[in-house]
């Protein structure tokens, strides 16, 4: 049998489900030697490892794509913000975070263009997180800034269920941790702020805020976990 044909055969194999060991005595079986089979493993393997690195090439290079998009639009937010009316900036916000979920919905869902689709997920999650802070930031809500990157967290956390994205689930891991790293900070420095100038800027809701961070975090740890396939369970 040829190296092709061998390679092929071993491909074919796994394909359907079976393991490593079961081709190896069917091959040697048919009179072929251990040095071929291995050869042929290599190959198939070597293959993969190809295939998966061009797939986190294009993976990166989608993602980066949509955060210059996005950092693109923003800027262009920017520099016309003072003409624009609040009813005009909060629709600019919600209608472009929903047509970057509708969009990456459809293109990964029905179009089949997974990655492309998840890259848009991410974008519409950057977008609610950026909405969240310009909305506040246009009725002057008086607040701790790391409310913020909580109600980004959480609302990040409910999408990424909706949508089963792991980018959303990786995205809102490093806005938690800024949340928890700012609240502390926040309270500190506008604590002694408020201390020489009678201001202050929190709401009754930052501890509301903080419980239902805790529990909405440990409610998607467990079920993340729950659906984790057996394999990976014994790394956790």
């Amino acid at each position: 049998m040829e190296d092709q044909k061998i390679t092929e055969y071993i491909q074919s194999s796994l394909d359907k489900g079976k393991s490593k060991e079961e081709i190896y005595k069917e091959l040697l079986g048919q009179g072929l030697g251990i040095d071929a089979i291995q050869d042929a493993f290599n190959q198939i393997t070597t293959k993969e490892e190809k295939e998966e690195t061009q797939k986190r090439v294009i993976r990166i290079i989608v993602t980066i794509g949509v955060i210059l998009i996005g950092v693109g639009i923003f800027s262009f937010i920017a520099a016309n913000w003072q003409e624009m009316t609040k009813a005009v900036k909060v629709s600019i916000i919600v209608i472009a975070m929903v047509a970057s979920y509708t969009g990456g919905w459809f293109l990964r869902e029905k179009w089949h263009y997974k990655k492309t689709g998840e890259a848009l997920l991410l974008l519409g999650a950057i977008i609610y997180g950026a909405g969240i802070f310009l909305v506040a930031q246009m009725f002057h809500t008086r607040g701790n800034w790391p409310d913020g990157f909580i109600l980004w967290m959480i609302g990040t956390i409910v999408m990424a269920f909706a949508a089963e994205s792991s980018s959303l689930f990786y995205l809102a891991i490093p806005v938690g941790i800024i949340a928890i790293v700012g609240h502390p900070f926040g309270i500190l420095t506008f604590g002694i702020f408020g201390i020489f100038t009678g201001y202050n800027p929190f709401l009754l809701t930052s501890s509301f805020l903080l419980l239902t961070a805790t529990i909405v975090t440990f409610i998607a740890g467990w079920l993340v976990k729950k659906r984790m396939p057996p394999e990976l369970k014994e790394f956790y």
